[in-house]
């Protein structure tokens, strides 16, 4: 979870639930670079949902806000601390993987679009300013998309630190109806228009969603824990089975976004009514999801890539074909939790010192 204050209990089962949306995430990823790379599918497809996690994540993330700072609203001197915290969570490590996926295309040549990006491009990468989701896919890092999608959510928030809620609350309040409106059709913005459908993008609303969930939990004494848990799982799942039979459409921020509310709602509500007692593994890996969020990709991408070569007939024997995704879907994890603990961490705990001077 992000950095907390003595005032908030640690909640470990949003860390899991961390932990999971990285894990659903690195398996749909697992699906599309197989058929890239092998021209198989991963695992029977069977976790093509996996994108569900962005959502998830989404939902997390606007919670995690509010419950950690939500002292901080209206007081401007905790700005720049707030502003601190994020920029340590979010770019240092960030920083090093894209160094070190631009570094490997470049010294390998396997990317056959690395002579398309232009410093401009590589400048707005490097910042996370928005930018178009098929650049960031083939130039850059796949998941940068999402990112920037955090970054404008801690700006957003940022205006009910930096100003009284008198003003800031309005302004978010038009924001979410002009995000609503666009999101049920009433008006529609230009496809070239990226930043204006950037602004006004329905992932906004997984951070609302995580955000009323944090709000209601802080005002009420919410019970039925497992009640929730239950129903969110329940909800998930069917659009989970929803989304592989491709039955209906339904907007991920409805299909996932609201049962990641309510999985949200019921474990917190169960960790403040009572101790509940989670693995350490399952923590670790919530707190190692970031790194396995940037880097997976990069992990899968190059192990099929390099064993395909050496094994052309990797793909012949269906069986063989899915242990070798189960083998490299763990190395992917495993790599990712390397990476927290010997880069990540030792980058945040390195930067956290300077907190004091903010």
């Amino acid at each position: 979870m992000h950095s907390s204050s003595t005032s908030t209990k640690r909640l470990n089962l949003i860390q899991v639930y961390r932990g999971v949306a990285a894990v659903l995430v690195l398996l749909a990823h697992g699906d599309l670079i197989f058929n890239q790379n092998l021209n198989q599918d991963f695992l029977f497809k069977i976790f093509t949902f996996g994108g569900s996690g962005v959502d998830f994540f989404f939902v997390l993330s606007g919670f995690i806000l509010f419950y950690v700072h939500k002292s901080d609203i209206g007081h401007r001197s905790k700005l720049k601390s707030f502003l601190f915290k994020r920029f340590i969570r979010i770019y240092p490590i960030y920083w090093v993987v894209l160094t070190l996926k631009l570094s490997a295309s470049l010294f390998f040549s396997y990317d056959l679009d690395a002579n398309q990006r232009n410093v401009f491009e590589i400048i707005k990468a490097f910042l996370l300013f928005p930018q178009d989701r098929e650049i960031l896919s083939s130039s850059f890092l796949g998941v940068s998309w999402t990112l920037s999608f955090e970054i404008f959510f801690y700006l957003i928030f940022s205006l009910l630190i930096a100003w009284k809620p008198k003003i800031s609350v309005p302004i978010i309040i038009a924001w979410l109806i002009g995000t609503l409106g666009h999101f049920i059709g009433i008006f529609k913005i230009p496809e070239k228009s990226l930043l204006l459908n950037f602004i006004f993008d329905q992932h906004n609303l997984d951070f609302a969603l995580g955000f009323l969930a944090a709000y209601l939990l802080s005002k009420y004494k919410i019970g039925y824990g497992m009640t929730f848990i239950s129903i969110g799982a329940f909800l998930y799942t069917l659009s989970a089975i929803n989304y592989y039979y491709a039955i209906t459409k339904i907007s991920p921020v409805i299909a996932f976004g609201i049962p990641s509310t309510l999985l949200v709602i019921g474990a917190v509500s169960l960790e403040l009514s009572r101790k509940v007692n989670v693995s350490s593994p399952l923590i670790y890996i919530g707190n190692a999801s970031y790194s396995i969020y940037l880097m997976h990709g990069f992990v899968i991408n190059n192990i099929t890539k390099f064993v395909f070569k050496i094994y052309p007939n990797l793909t012949e024997n269906i069986f063989i074909l899915n242990i070798f995704g189960l083998i490299v879907a763990v190395i992917a994890l495993m790599f990712g939790c390397a990476v927290y603990s010997f880069i990540e961490k030792p980058l945040v705990l390195a930067m956290k010192p300077k907190l004091a001077t903010t």
